[in-house]
């Protein structure tokens, strides 16, 4: 692959440090709070990767980004379209430097910024204006705006930098400098592959049809399956290819493998020889026809079940027949986008679970080492769940969403929500049907939640919105 997709693993600035970057069972008492404040962190998700240049001997240096309408600042103002309440301009764009010294080992000069004396060879701008139609879009982590920055290169080592821009901002920020080395197509010996959400056949057109680029870093949306393109360099009618999915643990020094989830071999129609594919956008998604070109090179497009995968992090390898050596690979972190809180760490997801087990029940899933506690945690939820022949459990994630929301909506200054009364009642009962507050003259306020078959009576006992729980 002429440029690893591992160096999306490191978000572009340092303010966007994903939390999923972090091994979050290896943080050692941590507290829920701590965790519900770094799931308000911002992101912005980069993709590298390369296709075949307009001419044999160049090569399109193709950079994707997404960024969370939470990391911009937006604007109001009265537009006609009411879907467009509120906007804030963004702006990325990618300066690429002939590298003097290709060969050096890049990881001793990752913290080398300067590009002074670099002779400049390439630069790309990418300005649009991110929309929302009300104060909560702009807040969310669900919507985001999505570009791309496209250039062709020469063989040879580059450095670049990438530069992005919010609201009115004149300079933004610029991230630390890249490498990466370009092959020709035809003489590369590994292939990069490359993340999509959907794949269509164009039936009665001339391409091999269209994929929806996932465009979201390193990351696929845990619980969905996803398309993979698979370049094949050096192809012939006579190979044959498999495909390994394996759970992986990743750090600084190296890849560990931990199982193989999944092994197919790759069919004879998923290959696409001939393929040439090209850049669009459609409503925002950024897609790649493949186009049916006799310059063109040997894709093969393979499905990936990543329903069946657990939330972690996988390594995909492509192996020719009787080859140890990938033809190629990458990694991938499935990503839960509105991850309960109490499962980004499993001790506190254990602990949560005090609203309905007793003390003794989670004493013994606390003991024991991080892998013991997580088995624990998970049998204890596949006996409840509604859909055992998925990876997703309804009932965890409605139980988990509730503490959330307990959290957020009944917190005062002195109790976090979930210990609140109210709090209590939401999780074990959730929401109610009907909520009704009533003010008795010179009497404490009363609110009154109504269930189908019971209702609960809370009194306030503070003037911060504290309420206790005084009739069942």
């Amino acid at each position: 692959m002429a440029f690893s997709k591992k160096l999306s693993l490191f978000l572009l600035f340092s303010i966007l440090t994903s939390l999923l970057n972090i091994p979050a069972n290896a943080q050692r008492g941590i507290t829920y709070q701590q965790l519900a404040n770094q799931q308000r962190e911002q992101n912005i998700f980069i993709d590298n990767f390369t296709l075949p240049g307009s001419q044999p001997e160049t090569v399109r240096f193709v950079t994707t980004f997404r960024i969370d309408y939470n990391l911009l600042p937006f604007r109001k103002y009265d537009s006609p379209d009411e879907q467009k309440n509120f906007f804030s301009p963004v702006g990325m764009s990618i300066e690429i430097f002939r590298d003097p010294n290709p060969e050096a080992d890049n990881r001793r000069r990752r913290d080398d910024f300067s590009v002074e004396g670099l002779e400049p060879v390439e630069r790309s701008f990418w300005r649009d204006t991110a929309f929302a139609e009300n104060y909560e879009q702009t807040k969310s982590k669900n919507k985001f705006i999505t570009g791309r920055l496209d250039t062709e290169l020469k063989p040879g080592g580059y450095s670049y930098i990438l530069q992005f821009t919010r609201g009115e901002e004149v300079d933004g920020r610029t991230s630390r400098k890249r490498y990466v080395k370009v092959l020709p197509y035809g003489e590369k010996k590994k292939g990069n592959i490359v993340l999509a959400e959907t794949y269509r056949r164009d039936e009665g057109n001339s391409s091999y049809g269209t994929i929806d680029l996932l465009n979201f870093g390193e990351n696929v949306y845990y619980g969905q399956d996803f398309f993979t393109l698979i370049h094949l360099p050096g192809y012939k009618a006579s190979d044959s290819y498999s495909l390994e999915v394996n759970r992986v643990e990743v750090n600084d020094r190296d890849t560990t493998q931990v199982a193989t989830v999944h092994s197919a071999s790759i069919q004879q129609t998923d290959i696409l020889e001939g393929s040439r594919p090209e850049l669009t956008s459609s409503d925002g998604d950024q897609q790649l026809v493949l186009q049916n070109a006799p310059e063109g090179h040997t894709y093969a497009v393979v499905k990936i079940p990543n329903s069946q995968f657990m939330n972690a992090v996988y390594q995909i390898r492509v192996t020719k027949e009787e080859e140890t050596s990938p033809v190629a690979e990458t990694i991938f972190r499935s990503r839960w986008i509105e991850m309960p809180t109490s499962l980004l760490n499993v001790d506190v997801a254990i602990d949560m679970l005090r609203f309905i087990v007793d003390d003794q029940t989670i004493r013994e899933m606390k003991s024991g080492s991080n892998a013991e506690k997580e088995k624990k945690f998970r049998a204890f939820w596949e006996k409840r769940d509604p859909t055992p022949n998925t990876e997703y459990n309804e009932l965890m994630a409605e139980y988990y969403r509730r503490i959330d929301h307990a959290y957020e909506q009944f917190s005062t200054i002195n109790v976090n929500g979930y210990n609140t009364d109210q709090g209590n009642i939401y999780i074990k009962f959730g929401p109610p049907e009907n909520v009704n507050r009533k003010f008795p003259p010179g009497e404490p306020a009363v609110e009154v939640w109504e269930y189908p078959n019971r209702q609960f009576v809370f009194r306030a006992v503070s003037g911060f919105g504290e309420f206790k729980l005084v009739s069942d």
